[in-house]
């Protein structure tokens, strides 16, 4: 990803070209017909299938497209709030700092992009319930919702404050879809080819405006500051990690409902069965997966794997959390070793 200059006048106009001519359609471009695949992972999981080790067949198979509905109910959530908070974390920003046209434009197209995204998550999830049978209401109590959730709040204080911490969580998310997207396209022959198809999608768009936040973050950074925006450069970086970070944790742990839904779906019937699995961890084991290896946790919870964040935190000497090293999980599906596939090193599975 190349971030460019905000005030790159030239630049700016191609890049929104380039977004305008090749965006695609919700309807138009999604084979929504053609429903899902029951029997395919939706994520490819690591050996401990991510904090549930020596799960069995069948518990993999759930719990991999439980994981694929929570990383797609995820970014929407995410994505739904940015939009959500486009008023108060961009426009006054904008208003507060002449900037160049382009650089407004270039942000309606991606709010208009980011609405978009989430409503083709949002739809995969229904298409997923109607196919399985699931009650999509109950499913949604498991879910992660960002919207009304203290994090949400907490971002919204800060960025009416003056705060850009918004722009730091928007970051991290867009680098992070990216390497999700890295992730399925190695396994993409055995994954639900639905699921591949939204994610490849999603990924079209956001590597085209992946620089969006960090334009922005740059456009405060170069801002003549005052001593209260000079704190805020130093410490929003920290105050989203706070945030953010107890918000996937609290959303991670609604898992555990599934021992009451039993009743309702066959999958959730699996899924209860698992958490005896996970019960067995000790506490230092389990913040060493998340922070360090479980993949799609680890890598949402831990700045280091997001190397464009890691280099703006740099250049506005932010202050943030401390993190370990990252060493991402190998990871495969059940028809990758059915088929005779051989699992690489984690060095090459961590390769773009």
């Amino acid at each position: 990803m190349k971030v460019g200059n905000p005030h790159d006048h030239r630049a700016l106009r191609s890049q929104i070209a380039l977004q305008k001519t090749h965006a695609w359609d919700i309807e138009a471009d999604f084979p929504w017909d053609s429903s899902v695949d029951l029997n395919k992972y939706l994520l490819p999981l690591d050996e401990d299938a991510i904090a549930f080790p020596a799960a069995s067949k069948e518990q993999k198979l759930a719990l991999s497209q439980l994981m694929g509905l929570i990383v797609n109910s995820t970014i929407a959530e995410m994505e739904d709030v940015a939009v959500k908070l486009r008023d108060v974390a961009w426009r006054e920003v904008l208003r507060s700092y002449p900037i160049n046209p382009e650089m407004v434009e270039l942000g309606e197209v991606f709010f208009d992009e980011e609405a978009k995204h989430a409503l083709a998550f949002q739809r995969y999830t229904e298409t997923f319930c109607k196919a399985s049978g699931l009650d999509k209401d109950v499913l949604e109590t498991i879910l992660p919702k960002a919207y009304g959730s203290i994090f949400q709040k907490a971002i919204k204080s800060n960025a009416e404050m003056g705060g850009h911490a918004f722009w730091w969580v928007v970051a991290v998310v867009e680098e992070e879809s990216v390497l999700i997207y890295q992730q399925i396209y190695r396994h993409r022959k055995t994954l639900d080819p639905l699921f591949f198809h939204v994610h490849r999608k999603h990924f079209e768009e956001e590597s085209r405006h992946t620089n969006y936040a960090f334009l922005m973050l740059e456009v405060i950074r170069k801002r003549n500051a005052s001593i209260r925006q000079k704190i805020h450069q130093k410490i929003d970086l920290l105050y989203s990690e706070l945030f953010s970070t107890g918000w996937v944790l609290t959303e991670l742990h609604k898992v555990m409902r599934v021992k009451d839904l039993q009743q309702e779906h066959e999958l959730f019937k699996v899924l209860a069965s698992c958490i005896p699995l996970f019960e067995k961890m000790s506490l230092p084991d389990l913040a060493r997966r998340f922070f360090v290896s479980a993949p799609y946790v680890s890598s949402i919870l831990n700045r280091r794997y997001h190397r464009y964040t890691v280099e703006a935190a740099k250049q506005h000497s932010a202050l943030g959390l401390i993190y370990p090293q990252p060493k991402p999980a190998v990871t495969h599906t059940q028809s990758d070793l059915e088929e005779g596939w051989t699992i690489p090193s984690a060095q090459q599975s961590s390769a773009v």
